[in-house]
C-alpha cells in the first residue's frame, strides 16, 4: 500500500466524527445562549382612571373589563381610579427582555355613560416590553353620558 493510502481516514472514521461534532453541537450550543421562555399567561397591572367628559371630575362606580381577567370587571374608588390585571403571552429571554402581546378591548361601563370599548392595541401597542417599562401600564377613559 501507498503511504498516501495509510494516512487517508477511513469513511467510518469519518462519520463517527461528524456525529459526536453535531452531538457536541446540539449539547453545547444551548447552554451558550440565554435562556427563552414562551408564557401563554403573563399579568400586566392595568391602571385605569375613569372621568366624566363634561365635567372632568371622577367617575365613582364604575365597572373596568380587562382581557384575560380572572374577574368579570374592577370598579373604580373614590377618585375614579382601579387596577385591574389582564393576562397576556409573553416571550421574550430570561434576565434580559420580555414583551407581552397585546390583544382585545379595555371596556368601562358606568351607569349613566355610555360604554366605552378601547383596543389594547390602540392605547399601547401590539406589544409592550415589561422588561424595561415595568409590569404595569396607565390610561385615562373619559365616559360620555
Amino acid at each position: 500500500m501507498s503511504d498516501s493510502h495509510r494516512r487517508r481516514p477511513s469513511v467510518a472514521f469519518l462519520v463517527c466524527t461528524g456525529i459526536i461534532l453535531v452531538l457536541f453541537a446540539a449539547i453545547a450550543i444551548p447552554n451558550f445562549l440565554p435562556a427563552r421562555f414562551d408564557w401563554s399567561s403573563s399579568p400586566l397591572a392595568v391602571r385605569v382612571l375613569v372621568t366624566d367628559e363634561n365635567l372632568q371630575t371622577p367617575v365613582v362606580g364604575a365597572t373596568v373589563q380587562v382581557p384575560g381577567s380572572l374577574v368579570e370587571g374592577v370598579t373604580t374608588d373614590s377618585e375614579g381610579r382601579c387596577e385591574a390585571i389582564a393576562h397576556f403571552n409573553a416571550t421574550g429571554i430570561l434576565g434580559r427582555s420580555g414583551q407581552h402581546h397585546l390583544y382585545g378591548t379595555l371596556r368601562v361601563s358606568a351607569p349613566g355613560y355610555r360604554t366605552s370599548e378601547t383596543s389594547f392595541v390602540s392605547l399601547f401597542g401590539s406589544r409592550y416590553d415589561y422588561f424595561h417599562k415595568g409590569t404595569s401600564v396607565t390610561c385615562v377613559v373619559t365616559l360620555v353620558k
